[in-house]
């Protein structure tokens, strides 16, 4: 291991540790990223071993910045930014988007007065930053470390040591290729020696799931779940200590396991969030079954749609899972359904079925806002909750419980059931005919894996613009506002119980 420099610092404020500003390389990306520099910070080059080539290979969570992805991402970052911010556009095309995050992060008042950045941080700083939290025993606090990439690592280090030799020892740093890793003092050799036994780019586990991931973009992240799950949320802050009784009743919890990676990534019309979770124990959906989805015949001018595939498989599994540990309690709910005229977990299977989908009509919001306030009836609005499922036992609980006829609308199509409040809305859903959510373009960019997906939702902010558009009053998150189209989020449910989810923005077509 290439030999290091080391030296100690601190930075705490009354009621805790504060991380140290001079951590400036992560600092600079999270400004670029929540600022709205995400276009800006994707036009730096660079190059060289990742984060995880430094940071131990056994950790419970980790996470990156990449300031400089693969090109294609560049490219769409250009695409999809132009025209939100005239300013930062005009300062991307000068190549001045360093300066311009400097200046959000002096902002903060965190920086001292006298530091240049383009004479003091600059000339070292590189692109890619990383943190990982190792496990620690029980009740202590996990151990973090940040390995920050640096271009010039003897520049680095003397401007490190320094802006921190007056400072007391309360974290230290060293320098190991072309990162520079900090830590608190008292955990920095166990960091290192831990680093040197084997790296997070080892990991088995950790580069199959990064690779299932795909292509990540300018955040990732990797979660080791039954590591988190030993951690004591105490350990970090005294004030998320919790009772046994308020952890689960004085019940034992449930073992948490399997592990979990997302990314967020640039396509030339959206930001993607994507992600894929491995023997996840506890929240295993079943795959999505043979029944065709019914959010993809809704009709295409939906403008909120929620679905979920193969409701009535999740329930059962989730009852079971949890009746190993939680027996009374479930007991007690069946026990107090059963008075109501339910039966658990059946009638919840029922509700689900075997596929559901809830429709919202792009008329909704004018809908509301015509309701009578005198009428005591039920409003028609457009609303349709659509499942294939046991229909007689569905009307029946229905009728049992005073949402029969005369309050609700219902219909019944081979299998299917569609309920509302207003009968030309209930038919229209229940009939189709014409284009729908599958045929809709817009559906289709928003939306990962449709027609394979175990749960969806999906917004289309079109019909919603004329009634937030007008509150917001910075000029330039209205523009960022107005160029959105639409929201969707996907999970799909492989086989073995290992999934992968989307969450995507897109922006309007030009």
């Amino acid at each position: 291991m290439t030999s290091a420099t080391e030296t100690t610092a601190d930075d705490v404020t009354e009621g805790g540790r504060k991380t140290p500003w001079l951590l400036i390389g992560g600092g600079v990306a999270a400004a670029a990223v929540i600022g709205g520099g995400t276009a800006a910070a994707l036009m730096m080059g660079g190059g060289g071993d990742r984060p995880d080539s430094v940071l131990p290979g056994e950790v419970a969570a980790y996470a990156q910045i990449d300031l400089d992805p693969a090109a294609g991402q560049k490219v769409a970052a250009v695409r999809f930014f132009q025209g939100l911010d005239s300013d930062l556009e005009q300062r991307l095309a000068d190549g001045e988007w360093r300066e311009w995050v400097w200046e959000q992060i002096e902002a903060e008042g965190e920086v001292p007065a006298d530091l240049s950045f383009e004479e003091d941080i600059e000339p070292w700083l590189g692109d890619r930053a990383g943190l990982a939290m190792l496990p620690a025993g029980e009740g202590e606090e996990p151990a973090m470390a940040v390995a920050l990439q640096v271009k010039d690592g003897d520049a680095a280090i003397a401007f490190l040591d320094e802006h921190l030799s007056e400072e007391a020892d309360e974290v230290g740093y060293y320098l190991e290729g072309d990162y520079v890793v900090f830590s608190q003092a008292s955990t920095l050799d166990a960091v290192r020696s831990a680093a040197e036994a084997g790296s997070l780019a080892d990991n088995e586990s950790f580069t199959s799931d990064m690779e299932a991931l795909g292509e990540a973009g300018i955040m990732a992240m990797w979660a080791d779940m039954s590591m988190l799950d030993d951690i004591d949320p105490s350990s970090l802050n005294p004030s998320l200590e919790m009772t046994e009784e308020q952890l689960g009743m004085g019940a034992e919890q449930p073992e948490i396991t399997g592990r979990v990676a997302a990314t967020v990534r640039l396509t030339p019309d959206a930001i993607e969030m994507h992600g894929v979770s491995r023997d996840v124990a506890g929240v295993e959906m079943s795959p999505a079954g043979e029944t065709d989805s019914l959010i993809t015949q809704l009709p295409a001018d939906t403008a909120v749609a929620l679905s979920l595939e193969s409701g009535s498989s999740m329930v059962q599994s989730m009852w079971d899972y949890y009746s190993e540990d939680y027996s009374e309690q479930l007991q007690e709910a069946a026990a107090a359904a059963e008075a109501e005229g339910f039966s658990l977990p059946d009638d919840l299977k029922v509700a689900l079925g075997e596929s559901m989908s809830l429709a919202v009509g792009p008329d909704i919001v004018g809908a509301v806002m015509n309701m009578s306030q005198t009428d005591p009836s039920v409003p028609a609005l457009p609303l349709a909750y659509r499942v294939t499922t046991d229909t007689e036992r569905a009307q029946q609980l229905l009728n049992d419980n005073g949402m029969g006829a005369g309050v609700l609308v219902t219909r019944e199509d081979d299998g299917t059931l569609t309920l509302g409040t207003d009968q030309s809305y209930v038919d229209r859903v229940a009939e189709g005919g014409g284009d729908t959510l599958g045929d809709s373009d817009l559906f289709t960019r928003a939306v990962a894996d449709a027609a394979d997906a175990q749960s969806t939702f999906y917004v289309d902010v079109a019909p919603f613009e004329e009634f937030y558009l007008p509150q917001v009053t910075d000029e330039k998150a209205r523009t960022a506002l107005e160029k959105l189209a639409a929201i969707g989020v996907s999970n799909v449910v492989e086989e073995g119980g290992d999934g992968r989810f989307t969450m995507r923005m897109v922006a309007d077509e030009e």
